[in-house]
């Protein structure tokens, strides 16, 4: 039952702001994409994408220059691949299985994020950074770039947005039904032994130092 830290206060930190950021940046882009609203509400509407833009570009910047070992460490663990991810994903974790027709299949062991998050994590590096200089060029600079430039960068924007936007609701069901794991990214940061052993048996084996009977009864 000993707990096992996954998520230290500055990962926790930048994930609140990047999810209090993007909830109203897919929001506001879906009604910038389907305009429902009148002239006013869709001027709040862009207002209201801008700052949330803003907001989160700053974020995903602070973080990169104060936590660069985490972002690098990240950044390879989501672009790893092996055979295991392979396996995972012909059984999508076993997920469907398990919520369709109520049966458990074998999974392959994962490391600390399973093939399902490396694939949204690596979406979430690459269609962020998209997102972000894609952004600033159609927000501050659209009439000093050439057309064609603007026009492309436009449709990345879009595209980009479309997919995270797409990957959201479940990243957020997925995450629920985890709650330990949800917990530990949105509260204390900790996930109890048995669950990492559990879901990320590789990360506890590899990355994780054994703690013996004697050694917890001498703290």
């Amino acid at each position: 039952m000993r707990p096992i830290q996954k998520h230290p206060l500055n990962v926790r930190v930048f994930h609140y702001i990047l999810l209090l950021s993007f909830l109203p940046l897919a929001a506001t882009g879906l009604l910038l994409f389907f305009k429902p609203l009148s002239q006013e509400g869709m001027q709040l509407t862009y207002d209201i994408h801008i700052i949330a833009g803003v907001v989160l570009s700053l974020d995903a910047l602070a973080f990169t220059v104060i936590a660069f070992d985490r972002v690098v460490l990240f950044i390879a663990r989501v672009f790893s691949l092996s055979e295991r991810d392979v396996k995972w994903f012909m059984v999508l974790g076993g997920y469907p299985q398990k919520f369709l027709l109520g049966k458990k299949v074998p999974v392959p062991p994962m490391n600390k994020y399973n093939s399902g998050q490396k694939l949204f994590g690596a979406c979430v590096l690459i269609g962020g950074t998209l997102l972000i200089l894609s952004g600033l060029v159609l927000w501050l600079v659209p009439h000093a770039a050439p057309r064609d430039l603007v026009w492309l960068l436009g449709q990345i924007h879009l595209v980009a947005g479309l997919i995270l936007t797409a990957f959201l609701p479940v990243h957020l069901f997925l995450a629920v039904y985890r709650f330990d794991d949800f917990k530990a990214m949105m509260i204390h940061g900790n996930v109890p032994y048995h669950d990492a052993a559990e879901y990320t048996p590789l990360w506890v084996e590899q990355e994780i130092v054994p703690v013996t009977v004697n050694q917890q009864r001498n703290k």
